[in-house]
């Protein structure tokens, strides 16, 4: 039972009251904002596994196909083609999984190195019907963190945390 009011008492809430709610409000955003705010590290880890996942589906695609398969990468992107007929490269553009891909997230394409491909050239990795590759490494960055695809001659292709600069 409350004591009874006292005329001209006011029953509302103290300053030291709405202090209290009001960091606790704030301590509850400050922890969702950290938690919206994904790792840099994360999203070059997930997108260089979804490049090594669609790189080992491509592959599968040319040995299941019998045809040649390629792909070109760019700074912010990397394209499938497939060899025609006429000895031409033509894009991928039907294929709901092989089609071009946009890098997300200020992630770049930093490095291509495929074993055989003179340097100055437009990256070309080609997908043999055999499962055979070069090897190749392929390094994603989003500012000082990066990762690899790596491909080797047995067909293997896999994705890991790039070295730190000076080691292998």
């Amino acid at each position: 039972m409350l004591p009874p009011r006292k005329e001209g008492q006011n029953n509302g809430f103290t300053l030291i009251e709405i202090a209290v709610v009001m960091l606790i409000i704030v301590i509850i955003l400050g922890i969702v904002g950290v938690n919206l705010e994904p790792n840099p590290e994360i999203a070059v880890r997930d997108e260089a596994n979804r490049m090594a996942l669609l790189l080992q589906d491509a592959q599968q695609e040319s040995i299941l196909q019998g045809k040649i398969l390629a792909v070109t990468f760019e700074p912010r992107a990397y394209h499938f083609l497939v060899l025609d007929d006429n000895g031409e490269f033509k894009p991928l553009s039907d294929d709901e999984i092989l089609h071009s891909r946009t890098l997300s997230q200020d992630i770049i394409v930093s490095s291509v190195d495929i074993d055989g491909m003179p340097e100055g050239q437009t990256p070309r990795l080609m997908l043999l019907p055999s499962g055979e590759l070069p090897a190749f490494t392929i390094t994603l960055a989003r500012g000082e963190h990066r990762w690899q695809i790596l491909g080797k001659l047995t067909g293997e292709i896999t994705a890991r945390a790039a070295p730190a600069p000076g080691k292998t």
